[in-house]
């Protein structure tokens, strides 16, 4: 969930910045603003390429399933009689597994999946908007690709921290790295998808949310 939410966000936050740094070398959004206000352009500009973002990630989703699906109908493996010897042989390799892999196994079973789900998707969307809004400053503010690289940097440099202070906080999720990194709004997405699976008391996570949605607004 973490890598899914740095990937999109620097997908098509790069996307948001490439639009309105167009439209900006075009001329096009002085016709714009002169019929909405800046904030609906930009809202609408965020909100239509995260639309076109998730669309296409459906469609990688459909292709790989019905990938999937076929290889899985052409080298399927047909159903034979099964052979004693090979029986008990599996059974014996059942035997042999380490413990250590069968707890991995039910601490996988017993993650809180309906909890990261639905943090998932606050998560996703609000950490999406509010990067998508600094990509969509720096399009505003240079007028070539070359001379965006400068202002990216610090952006893509906050990102990396929160990767790096999530991959610190899964060994002391109640340290104050985590804490703090996870109600920072420029690294909640990602440390706090960290810290879900180990427990967090709702009211950081409503706090957490809290933050980074109205810096989201302001931001934009």
């Amino acid at each position: 969930f973490t890598f899914l939410i740095y990937l999109f966000v620097m997908t098509y936050g790069a996307a948001v910045m490439q639009s309105v740094m167009e439209e900006k070398t075009n001329r096009i959004m002085e016709l714009m603003v002169s019929s909405v206000k800046p904030f609906q352009l930009m809202m609408g500009k965020i909100i239509g390429v995260a639309l076109v973002g998730f669309l296409q990630l459906i469609i990688w989703g459909v292709m790989f399933a019905a990938i999937l699906f076929i290889c899985g109908s052409i080298f399927g493996t047909s159903q034979v009689p099964a052979d004693p010897m090979l029986t008990a042989q599996t059974a014996a390799m059942q035997q042999s597994i380490p413990s250590e892999t069968s707890e991995i196994l039910a601490a996988i079973m017993n993650l809180p999946f309906a909890e990261l789900g639905i943090m998932f998707v606050f998560y996703f969307v609000g950490g999406y908007l509010l990067y998508a809004s600094f990509f969509a400053a720096v399009g505003a503010s240079v007028n070539a690709q070359e001379d965006s690289s400068q202002f990216v940097m610090p952006v893509v440099l906050i990102m990396i921290f929160g990767l790096y202070a999530a991959m610190y906080s899964a060994d002391n999720t109640n340290g104050p790295l985590a804490f703090w990194a996870s109600i920072f709004p420029l690294t909640s997405p990602i440390v706090m998808m960290v810290r879900i699976p180990f427990g967090v008391p709702l009211w950081q996570e409503v706090l957490s949310l809290g933050v980074l949605y109205a810096t989201t607004i302001f931001f934009i």
